[in-house]
């Protein structure tokens, strides 16, 4: 847990979906964005500035569109996955399923009932063989 900075701030957020330019600052907010203007690695406010600005300067004109926050902002929370270094992770080898190859009577096919089978699909093949090569003969490919 964090504890409380003793830092002065000076939190502003653009509720606005446009970019705000602050023109007695020289700032730019982005949209939905809040910033510390207090804060001395990115900027070089004094306390002065901010306060009259926020009297009758452009924090002022704009207060429609941005806000001056007295406490700052949550920090968003981070998803994170635990990782678990017991877990078993199945490999390609091994499966997780038992899969069991049962056979039905019902769908046993004899040798003799095969066979049948394989010659009316052959004499079927034969047929539209036969006539595929009819239609070539009727309309040759023709030649360039």
């Amino acid at each position: 847990m964090k504890t409380p900075s003793t830092k002065r701030a000076f939190w502003v957020t653009n509720m606005s979906p446009m970019n705000v330019t602050l023109a007695d600052l020289a700032l730019n907010i982005r949209a939905f964005s809040t910033v510390n203007l207090l804060d001395d690695r990115h900027y070089k406010y004094t306390i002065e500035q901010l306060l009259k600005s926020k009297e009758s300067g452009s924090l002022f004109k704009k207060r429609d569109r941005i806000v001056v926050r007295d406490v700052a902002p949550p920090d968003p929370e981070k998803n994170r996955i635990q990782i678990v270094y017991g877990s078993i992770i199945p490999d390609r080898v091994r499966s997780l399923y038992n899969v069991n190859e049962e056979e039905y009577e019902e769908l046993k096919v004899s040798n003799e009932d095969q066979k049948k089978q394989d010659e009316i699909y052959a004499q079927e093949n034969a047929d539209l063989a036969e006539l595929d090569l009819q239609r070539s003969v009727i309309n040759p490919p023709k030649k360039v």
